[in-house]
């Protein structure tokens, strides 16, 4: 009983994100960077959540100029980039870099061909004995009852 309220209380927990700012309210994930508080309504925005906003009312925009207008720092922006989360559009006049190359990317951390590189060199480094087999069958793990092992350890005395 009381394991099931913990996973209750833990469950609740995950959803709830801080408190309002105007209430003092719970705030609660609504998707996408926004945040919106149980109690009042009002809507609070992550910084991923300002960026996107920013890009939805301004367009497309340098880093810096995003940072400026959102208060989000242009090393976070960079991250959002890395992390595939937003894209710098075609044709624009700055993108980010490959990390082993240094060639110019619209997002992400490797252009198409280092990843491909790196993909052929993490599946070559792995060899057949570190690549574990899936059972066929689930197996259930079995403990010997106290009148098992008494009669297990007879047997072994005997030869």
């Amino acid at each position: 009983m009381d394991r099931d309220k913990s996973l209750k209380n833990k469950e609740y927990k995950l959803l709830e994100v801080g408190r309002c700012e105007n209430c003092g309210g719970i705030l609660k994930d609504a998707g996408v960077g926004i945040y919106v508080c149980s109690q009042c309504g009002h809507e609070t925005l992550s910084p991923f959540g300002k960026v996107k906003k920013y890009i939805q009312e301004n367009g497309p925009d340098n880093a810096y100029n995003i940072s400026q207008g959102t208060g989000v720092p242009v090393s976070r922006i960079d991250k959002f980039l890395r992390e595939g989360r937003i894209e710098i559009p075609d044709g624009s006049d700055c993108y980010i870099t490959c990390e082993m190359c240094g060639t110019d990317i619209r997002y992400g951390r490797y252009c198409p061909t280092c990843a491909t590189k790196l993909k052929k060199e993490l599946s070559s480094a792995l060899i057949a004995t570190e690549i574990g087999e899936v059972p066929k069958k689930s197996g259930k793990m079995r403990y010997m009852s106290l009148d098992e092992r008494k009669l297990s350890n007879k047997d072994t005395r005997k030869r």
